[in-house]
C-alpha cells in the first residue's frame, strides 16, 4: 500500500521520545517517515538548509512536536525545529504541530481546514502529557486531521528535478558564477540560466519552478525573493566575511539561515564550499515504514550513550556476545565488540580505541581467562583510567566465581543459566536499566 510522505520535525533530547513515538502510532498505519538524517550529527548545524528544502517538496504531509527549551532569548523551542516550522508554513504543506505552551509558540491566525496546530502541557520531568489530555483532548484532534489527511490526500509521486538554475539578477559576480557552474554540471543534466536582461518574468518564473536546485549569489535580488518565497532548494551564497549585514530576507535568527550561508571572499575557493551542499541534495535520505520508522524515533533515547562490550569469549561461548550485541541493536543503543566491528569490515583497533575513549558504560564479561588476554587487560586499564566517566558493569560468566581483581569492589554478578539468550537478556536488562538511571539524573 502507497503511504502519505510525512516530513517529521521532532526533538532528538531522550525526554521527548516517548511523546514522539505516541504521536508518530496514530499516523504509522497510513504514513511513512520523512526526517533529514545528518552524516556527522556532532556538527552545527546538522543539515544543510537546501536538502530540507527538498525532503519538504517530497513530503505530502508535515508533522511537528515543538518542546519547551530554556533559551535564554526568543521563543522557549528548538531554533532548527522552529525553522522547519516556518518553511512548512510558507510552503503551505498540510500541517499538524504539538506545541508546549510554555515554549511561547503561537500558531496564525485564521487557520485553515489543513492547518492544525494543537497546545500541550506537561508535568515537570515527565515525557508525556496527563492521559486524560491526551484521550479526550489531543487524539481526538490528532486523529480528525489524519482522517481529513487520508480524504483530501494522495501520495504525490517524486521526481527529483535534474535542472539547476543561476541566478544571474542584481550583483552577481561573474567570477562566482564561473566558479560555480562546473560544480552544478557535474551533478545536474540542465543548467539554466535567469537573467531579467535575457528573458521575461514567465520564463524566468517557469525555470525557477522546474528547478532542483538555485545558486544565489545576491540574496537582495528580486529573483531570490521569488525563490524564497517557494521555498525552492537554494544554495545562498555572500561575498564578504561572516559579520558582513544579510539582507532582511534572510535574517530569521538561531536555526535559520545564518547558520548556513556560503560566504566567500574570492571566487578560487568558492567550489570547495559549494561542493558539499550540491552533493547532499543527491543523498537524501530513505523514507522509513514497518517498524524502521519506530526504531529510528526510539534510537534517539539513547543517543548520548556508548556500551563497550570487553570478553575473550570463543565460539560456541561467544554465542552470548552475539545475543548481546542483537539485543542492544534491536533497541537502538550504540556499542563496540571486536568481532561485530570485524563483520562490519571496519579496522578494529583504530575503532576501539575509539571508543574506549568515548564509552559511557563498560560491560565485561569475565571468563576464567579473561585475565590472559592482552587486549582485554588493555581495556580494564583505560576505563579504570577514565574514572567517573565510564560506569563499568561486571558479569561473571561459564562459572566463574572470584571477580576481576580490579572490579572486586563492584557488584559482580553471576550469569548462571545454562541458556546464552537468558544470560543475554539479563546483561542488557542491566544495561538498560543503567542508562534509564543516567537519563534521570539528567
Amino acid at each position: 500500500m502507497t503511504k502519505l510522505a510525512v516530513y517529521f520535525s521532532q526533538s532528538w533530547h531522550p525526554r521527548d521520545v516517548d511523546l514522539n513515538l505516541l504521536v508518530w502510532s496514530e499516523f504509522s498505519p497510513t504514513c511513512e517517515l520523512l526526517v533529514d538524517e545528518p552524516e556527522d550529527p556532532s556538527v552545527e548545524p546538522t543539515y544543510y538548509i537546501n536538502r530540507i528544502e527538498e525532503l519538504l517538496r517530497r513530503a505530502d504531509l508535515f508533522l511537528g512536536i515543538l518542546t519547551y527549551r530554556p533559551e535564554e532569548t526568543g521563543l522557549h523551542c528548538s531554533p532548527y525545529m522552529l525553522f522547519e516550522v516556518r518553511l512548512a508554513e510558507r510552503l503551505d504543506l498540510p500541517r499538524l504541530v504539538l506545541y508546549e505552551r510554555k515554549s511561547g509558540f503561537r500558531p496564525p491566525q485564521n487557520l485553515r481546514v489543513w492547518e492544525c496546530y494543537i497546545p500541550f502541557d506537561r508535568p515537570e520531568n515527565e515525557s508525556l502529557m496527563d492521559d486524560a489530555a491526551w484521550e479526550r483532548t489531543i487524539q481526538p484532534k490528532v486523529r480528525g486531521w489524519i482522517g481529513w489527511a487520508k480524504v483530501h490526500r494522495v501520495p504525490a509521486g517524486y521526481e527529483q528535478s535534474t535542472t539547476a538554475v543561476l541566478l544571474l539578477d542584481g550583483s552577481a559576480d561573474a567570477g562566482a558564477v564561473d566558479a560555480v557552474r562546473p560544480v552544478l554540471e557535474r551533478r545536474y543534466d540542465r543548467i539554466v540560466e535567469s537573467d531579467p536582461a535575457h528573458q521575461n518574468s514567465d520564463a524566468a518564473i517557469r525555470n525557477l519552478r522546474e528547478a532542483g536546485l538555485v545558486a544565489a549569489f545576491d540574496l537582495a535580488s528580486p529573483l531570490y525573493a521569488a525563490v524564497h518565497m517557494a521555498v525552492v532548494p537554494c544554495i545562498r551564497m555572500v561575498c564578504g566575511e561572516v559579520s558582513t549585514p544579510l539582507p532582511w530576507i534572510v535574517r530569521f535568527g538561531p536555526g535559520g539561515y545564518e547558520e548556513d550561508i556560503v560566504y566567500w571572499s574570492s571566487p578560487e575557493g568558492l567550489a570547495a564550499l559549494v561542493e558539499p551542499r550540491v552533493g547532499a541534495m543527491f543523498r537524501l535520505s530513505r523514507a522509513k515504514r514497518d517498524g524502521r520508522d519506530a526504531t529510528y524515533l526510539m534510537s534517539k533515547r539513547y543517543r548520548d550513550f556508548l556500551i563497550f562490550v570487553s570478553h575473550n569469549l570463543k565460539p560456541p561461548d561467544d554465542l552470548l556476545v552475539q545475543t548481546i550485541c542483537e539485543l542492544l541493536r534491536k533497541r537502538s543503543i550504540e556499542f563496540f565488540e571486536y568481532n561485530d566491528r570485524n563483520r562490519a569490515g571496519v579496522e578494529w583497533r583504530p575503532a576501539m580505541d575509539e571508543s574506549l575513549r568515548k564509552a559511557t558504560h563498560f560491560v565485561a564479561l569475565v571468563s576464567d581467562s579473561y585475565e590472559r588476554s592482552k587486549t582485554c587487560t588493555e581495556e580494564i586499564e583505560a576505563v579504570l583510567a577514565r574514572g567517573h566517566a565510564v560506569e563499568i558493569l561486571p558479569f561473571k560468566v561459564l562459572g566463574r566465581e572470584p571477580p576481576h581483581a580490579e572490579l572486586t569492589e563492584l557488584h559482580n554478578e553471576a550469569l548462571t543459566s545454562e541458556d546464552p539468550k537468558t544470560n543475554a537478556e539479563e546483561v542488557v536488562r542491566n544495561v538498560v536499566g543503567r542508562l534509564d538511571a543516567a537519563l534521570k539524573s539528567k
